[in-house]
């Protein structure tokens, strides 16, 4: 698969197959993303892989937190500041998922929010830290290895999605996994085959013209 089709075909995957991923496959996953271009080439970004029963475990401390604290996403963006402009985004996209899962009977709030914590049954969790001592310009560094990983994993027959909501529970996360104090997990990366007799994973959200995110200046 070239770089075009996997940009295009790529999208967040929402079931995955319990199916294992070769060691030596993600190997090759991680090092297209140390591929990434980074300042001065300090490459500054740092995984940890968690599989097995490890990845149950994790999975299952940070459900267990979400159910006693209620850290959940902020779907109306009240706890954030975003521009009006993406906001309506925002909200549009969990319009469309929300409908999306509710048109299979589908719990929408469980299934975000709990399954994110699940990993949406992926087999595979990686976990993305950067030393917080750093400037935070240098996380631009970390976003393009992450989209080496994502777009390597497409191309592989693989599938991957994002997570933000486990950043409410890094605390507990560094300390299971024996991270260091001074890293910040800025991200985590589901990995494995995705189930594509799944309805929900048929979901893409629309992406807004050229004309709303580019200005052309001298052409």
């Amino acid at each position: 698969m070239n770089v075009s089709d996997a940009i295009e075909s790529r999208r967040s995957y929402r079931v995955f197959k319990n199916d294992h991923v070769p060691k030596d496959l993600i190997k090759k996953i991680l090092t297209a993303g140390g591929q990434a271009p980074s300042s001065a080439n300090m490459q500054p970004w740092e995984f940890v892989v968690v599989s097995g029963q490890e990845r149950d475990d994790l999975s299952q401390m940070m459900l267990k937190s979400f159910k006693d604290q209620k850290k959940g996403y902020d779907i109306l963006g009240k706890d954030s500041y975003f521009p009006q402009q993406l906001l309506g985004r925002r909200k549009k996209f969990f319009k469309d998922v929300f409908k999306k899962l509710f048109k299979h009977k589908v719990s929408p709030m469980k299934f975000v929010m709990e399954g994110t914590l699940r990993f949406y049954g992926a087999p595979i969790i990686i976990l993305a830290f950067i030393d917080k001592r750093i400037a935070k310009r240098f996380l631009f560094d970390i976003g393009a290895c992450v989209q080496n990983i994502v777009l390597a994993a497409q191309s592989e027959g693989l599938g991957t999605h994002l997570l933000g909501l486990i950043l409410k529970f890094q605390d507990a996360v560094k300390e299971k996994l024996h991270v260091l104090e001074e890293k910040e997990m800025v991200v985590g990366i589901c990995l494995g085959y995705p189930d594509m007799n799944n309805p929900i994973n048929d979901f893409k959200p629309d992406r807004v013209d050229l004309d709303q995110f580019v200005k052309w200046v001298g052409f």
